[in-house]
């Protein structure tokens, strides 16, 4: 029984490890360029059909594959950002998000033309390795899967803790008119944002591939759950979103284990729902 439970607790990890990659970009978007991405699952996609088509048509290795499509990913962000929502930045936000939802449906079409709608399989090498340690067992790519995550999460933290760019990025979410008249490159600092954020749902758009399938489609799910993880967390918290991420791993792992998988999809939405009536300004909101 105590097997069973803590075999959930790593499943929950692995979960939450995907949801915080791609819940942090969707945090530094919203706090810095304030901008509600719906597109961002798209993002999330294109980075897991990069990886797959350099491992397999290019022969790339899986682990090499990954950082390549976060560069290739991240330029097609600074494109995006530069000829899609730079234009409306600091207008209403219903602006972005019917913008950014517009550009979902293209882009989600786009791949579908392009791909079609077949799950392809994304072969990292690794998932028939299992490893085994103290009853508990896991597929090697899994365990990769969290791995990327946490160096992904604390790269990002001292990116943004202990660099000059970093400091800017938080001047710039703390207050905008205030940095850009320090002398701070407010254009710039938008461009990296979003590039980094497009750069983190490709590393989980690869793991996340690798370890079940790719599709056109496969974007629109996760990129629902990250925005509870966003809300749950408290929007414009990193710290936040990563426990809040974690917390949705866990209740999508132990309600698929013990109540019923078929709920999977549902039991983000409760979580929303028990948030925003017992704490609706989310777990860490107003603290970063």
């Amino acid at each position: 029984m105590r097997t069973v439970f803590f075999q959930q607790v790593l499943n929950g990890i692995v979960l939450g490890g995907s949801y915080a990659l791609i819940a942090l970009g969707l945090t530094l978007i919203f706090g810095i360029l304030e901008v509600i991405n719906f597109a961002h699952g798209e993002i999330y996609m294109i980075g897991a059909f990069m990886t797959l088509f350099l491992s397999t048509l290019c022969g790339i290795p899986f682990l090499l594959a990954i950082p390549i499509s976060m560069g290739v990913v991240a330029i097609l962000g600074l494109i995006i950002e530069r000829a899609v929502f730079r234009p409306i930045i600091g207008k209403p936000m219903i602006n972005g998000m019917l913008l950014s939802f517009g550009l979902s449906v293209f882009l989600m079409n786009l791949a579908l033309l392009l791909f079609k709608a077949d799950p392809r399989s994304l072969d990292s090498g690794y998932s028939h390795i299992h490893i085994r340690f103290l009853g508990l067992q896991i597929t090697l790519d899994r365990l990769l899967a969290i791995i990327v995550a946490i160096t992904l999460v604390g790269l990002l933290y001292l990116f943004i803790q202990r660099t000059k760019i970093g400091t800017a990025m938080r001047a710039v979410a703390e207050d905008r008119e205030a940095a850009q008249a320090v002398g701070v490159n407010i254009a710039r600092i938008y461009s990296l944002t979003f590039a980094i954020g497009c750069a983190l749902a490709a590393a989980a758009g690869s793991m996340v591939g690798a370890i079940f399938f790719v599709s056109p489609t496969m974007g629109w799910t996760p990129v629902m759950k990250s925005f509870v993880v966003v809300i749950l967390g408290g929007f414009g918290s990193l710290t936040g979103a990563v426990l809040a991420s974690l917390i949705l791993g866990l209740v999508e792992s132990f309600g698929g284990g013990y109540i019923s998988y078929a709920y999977k999809d549902a039991y983000a939405f409760i979580l929303l729902l028990l948030a925003f009536l017992l704490k609706p300004e989310g777990l860490l909101g107003g603290s970063e």
